[in-house]
């Protein structure tokens, strides 16, 4: 059985500040034996990650899919997915351009707002990779209208702010079905962000919802414990991992995660396979 794995990790093919194989050398010099990578709207540091690892690790593929409920931001981890699945890669490419006009449209909002920065510059920090707001507030900080990247989404990034701009999101239950539909295992990505989780718990299982992250930094201890429970309820997957994004925040492999549950994503997998 797998003991020490990270089953959430961020590289620069979405907002993450390591390349995959770059993190799959932080994976290893931390010991791990299995990570995910689960870039936001995007699987495309996965196989660069594949290869990197070399047999020294397992590498699952991954993918955090952005979806809302009533207002409010949901994230669905998938596993294991079928990346050549035609329905899926199609709804992935709508993902990406939506995100590129997106971001457009918000570096636009913010020239308008006496804030200019270049569009190059943006797609430079994002170096080929989904183009998100962590880029644009990289490129604030770097032309001098903010002090830090909390600054630049305090001010002007954050949801319904000066510059914000709203994109295309799935319903939870959609994410979900997108996942399921391409052979993967889904799961509830930090809980504990999202008010109100239990009963979205309870309506996502009924739509085949796969697991909860129960262990994750933003999941304080009795919101943990109360996913513990939902899990045994709803026969769910009890997951975990870091989130990790920049090697600054020294978090990669941290957390404790539920025993067996790489295996048991496996097997929800491979039912569908």
């Amino acid at each position: 059985m797998i003991s020490r794995a990270d089953l959430h990790l961020h590289t620069t093919a979405s907002d993450g500040q390591l390349a995959p194989a770059e993190l799959v050398e932080l994976a290893c010099a931390r010991a791990l034996e299995a990570i995910a990578i689960t870039d936001h709207d995007t699987i495309a540091g996965v196989a660069e990650a594949q290869a990197a690892a070399h047999g020294r690790l397992l590498v699952l593929p991954g993918i955090e899919l952005s979806a809302e409920d009533d207002g409010q931001d949901v994230h669905v981890l998938g596993y294991l997915l079928d990346a050549a699945a035609p329905s899926f890669q199609a709804r992935l490419a709508s993902f990406r351009d939506d995100r590129l006009t997106r971001a457009q449209r918000i570096v636009a909002r913010l020239a308008a707002l006496g804030c200019p920065i270049a569009w190059e510059r943006v797609l430079a920090l994002a170096n080929g990779g989904a183009v998100g707001r962590p880029h644009i507030a990289r490129a604030l900080v770097e032309a001098g209208h903010v002090a830090s990247m909390d600054e630049a989404f305090s001010r002007y990034l954050y949801t319904g702010g000066p510059a914000y701009v709203s994109r295309e999101r799935l319903s939870p239950e959609a994410a979900v079905a997108l996942i399921r539909g391409a052979g993967g295992a889904a799961v509830l990505a930090h809980p504990g962000l999202v008010a109100g989780y239990a009963p979205l718990v309870e309506r996502l299982a009924a739509a085949g919802l796969d697991g909860v992250e129960v262990v994750h930094p933003k999941n304080p201890p009795d919101v943990r414990e109360n996913l513990r429970a939902l899990a045994r309820r709803y026969d769910l997957v009890m997951t975990g991992g870091s989130d990790f994004h920049r090697p600054d925040e020294d978090i990669l492999g941290g957390q404790t995660l539920p025993p067996g549950c790489v295996e048991a994503l496996q097997a929800r997998a491979a039912g569908r396979s």
